[in-house]
């Protein structure tokens, strides 16, 4: 009886010791969420036997230390697709990158392309991926709506995905080409087998963007301050992790207007300290890789060139300066100066829409009267290479 006793006794202590460890351990609650399992922390005080312990918020630390593949989005090939308004209404245009010269997708030198007879009339969304075009668009006679592909080298038009719902989102990353049927959800075409693969949804969650062999994941959460909550998955929406788009690089990133002109980027450690300013002033940055490119800027007070008399004019426009600077030494180089486009044009594409290998468009604005030897209709782009600085100025001519 009494060996019972003295067993009851250490079974009682050895609990009891179990469970005052609760106040010295490091929790790392795990919960299942709309986007599946991950590690999130509450940043609140949790009362324990022992005391109370402050959970730390490290849901982003993982994008610190992740291999994240820094190479460009685009895929090699001589053109750039694009739904521009010329002549009058809207067509297919594509654009030589090594000569700039634009012309219509369509070879008919007698089509209008205003209408269904010629073959691309109706197109939307338009991609490249090398120098094969992909498109949607309403096939009227059966009454679906259609995926397809036209080869601009062999003038093969195939297609690749037809449904009666609508076709939605596509998006372009390397040889892969993302879209979302609505009664499907998202899907992936591989374009060098032409495999079609369901991508993983992640509920509440809309695609956004697509970089560093990553889907971006996006739910707005406040309607009025616009708050955003990211989510990271592989290319197939497998692996859902929290995300914080301005970690990059191993650094946390910060951006902020200057009177709603200017963009200041500063690079800081994980503690928040900045290490280095990327850009002082500057407008329209985007990600290249492993580089970031923005536009110049006029410095303070210097008046516009084409209004002298308006002071504020030139701190309002760009000065023609495309600008690179290395996320990694954080040095700064001015890829080129475009005098031709002096000084209205806009930003880059925010999406992999317009680009071919090393070669990004910027979108230009119809700030130049019709009739003058400036760019500036709505089919007018400048091709950039991010690389070299090359240009060249995509005009479409009738």
């Amino acid at each position: 009886m009494k060996k019972i006793i003295c067993i009851i006794l250490l079974l009682s202590i050895l609990i009891t010791a179990l469970a005052s460890c609760k106040g010295v351990t490091v929790i790392e609650e795990i919960s299942e969420t709309e986007t599946g399992t991950e590690q999130t922390t509450t940043g609140q005080e949790s009362e324990t036997e022992t005391g109370t312990v402050e959970e730390i918020n490290h849901r982003f630390d993982w994008q610190y230390d992740y291999d994240f593949n820094y190479e460009l989005a685009s895929v090699d090939g001589d053109y750039i697709f694009n739904n521009a308004m010329a002549s009058g209404y809207y067509m297919i245009l594509k654009r030589n990158v090594h000569t700039g010269e634009c012309t219509t997708v369509c070879t008919d030198p007698f089509c209008q392309h205003n209408s269904a007879e010629c073959p691309f009339y109706g197109t939307s969304d338009v991609f490249g991926i090398g120098n094969t075009m992909y498109g949607t668009k309403h096939d009227d006679a059966a009454m679906k709506n259609v995926l397809y592909s036209y080869n601009v080298d062999t003038g093969k038009t195939e297609i690749i995905y037809e449904t009666k719902s609508v076709i939605y989102d596509l998006t372009q990353y390397k040889y892969y080409l993302y879209f979302r049927p609505t009664d499907k959800g998202n899907m992936r075409l591989d374009t060098r087998t032409g495999q079609i693969e369901q991508v993983k949804p992640q509920s509440g969650y809309q695609l956004s963007f697509i970089r560093f062999d990553m889907i971006i994941w996006c739910m707005e959460i406040n309607k009025d301050t616009g708050e955003k909550v990211y989510t990271a998955t592989d290319l197939l929406g497998e692996d859902p992790r929290p995300y914080d788009p301005q970690i990059y690089k191993g650094k946390l990133h910060k951006s902020f207007s200057t009177n709603g002109i200017y963009t200041t980027v500063l690079q800081l450690d994980k503690d928040g300290n900045t290490e280095k300013t990327l850009v002082e002033k500057g407008r329209f940055p985007m990600i290249f890789g492993d580089q970031m490119i923005y536009l110049g800027v006029f410095p303070d007070g210097e008046p516009h060139p084409r209004d002298p008399d308006d002071p504020d004019k030139g701190t309002t426009v760009t000065n023609g300066d495309v600008y690179s600077v290395s996320l990694d030494t954080g040095e700064t180089k001015l890829l080129c100066h475009i005098e031709e486009a002096e000084p209205y044009f806009w930003g880059f594409s925010s999406s992999n829409t317009l680009m071919c290998g090393d070669w990004a468009a910027i979108n230009t604005p119809s700030n130049y009267p019709s009739g003058t030897d400036k760019i500036g209709t709505q089919s007018d782009m400048i091709l950039v290479n991010v690389k070299t600085g090359e240009y060249h100025i995509s005009r479409f001519i009738e």
